[in-house]
């Protein structure tokens, strides 16, 4: 079941000092907000720093209300209660959020830097969160940006999911870049001229753009 605030927020980017008029404190390095609802039987408590966390508390027991989290309980008071939650974060996406092509935040700084040197802009022709960036004059692809899970690229069994960017390369270079952490065989694409690369911020931005550029230049 993928996290409720990892749904809401998805392709989301919070500006802070909208976090701050909608009532968050920052304490810690870390913006905060809670709220009362479902008549004050509950607390929803979101937390935003490097990572995005919530929970609800039962105010009752003072403890979090665990049956949230599981798929199985679908009772309808633990779907009422998740409905309220869901509430909440949406109130404050639609508030304080501006949306953005893409999940990770290297993706999107990728794809505002593949704007500024090519001025292309990703589109997205599946309607899901797969965003090709192709040349102007011809409409041929030269990235593809996807977002998968660390399974699909790996199969280690790893559910948590991220963007990648895959990117022709010159064949010749192909066992050298493998050597690189971060990079690996593309998915969904012919491994013999094309890498994946992890959109985790292992590789660097200006290291990640050397290889768009070098794969503009290989699908023109």
């Amino acid at each position: 079941m993928i996290r409720i605030e990892d749904e809401i927020f998805l392709k989301k980017k919070f500006d802070f000092e909208k976090l701050k008029e909608f009532g968050f404190c920052f304490e810690n390095n870390t913006y905060i907000y809670s709220e009362d609802f479902m008549d004050g039987d509950f607390k929803a408590v979101i937390e935003i720093s490097d990572v995005l966390k919530g929970k609800v508390i039962d105010n009752f027991s003072n403890e979090e209300y665990m049956p949230l989290r599981i798929e199985s309980f679908d009772g309808d008071f633990v779907c009422r209660v998740r409905d309220a939650y869901k509430a909440i974060l949406k109130r404050i996406a639609d508030i304080c959020c501006t949306d953005v092509f893409f999940a990770d935040d290297q993706a999107n700084r990728l794809a505002n830097r593949i704007f500024q040197t090519f001025g292309v802009k990703p589109d997205f022709p599946w309607k899901d969160d797969n965003g090709v960036f192709r040349h102007l004059d011809n409409n041929k692809w030269f990235s593809l940006i996807m977002y998968v899970t660390w399974d699909a690229l790996l199969k280690n069994g790893d559910n948590r999911k991220l963007n990648i960017i895959n990117l022709k390369i010159d064949t010749s270079k192909r066992d050298e870049l493998y050597e690189i952490d971060g990079i690996y065989p593309a998915f969904h694409m012919n491994h013999k001229t094309w890498i994946s690369v992890v959109l985790d911020d292992t590789i660097r931005d200006e290291k990640v753009m050397e290889l768009v550029t070098c794969s503009f230049d290989l699908t023109k």
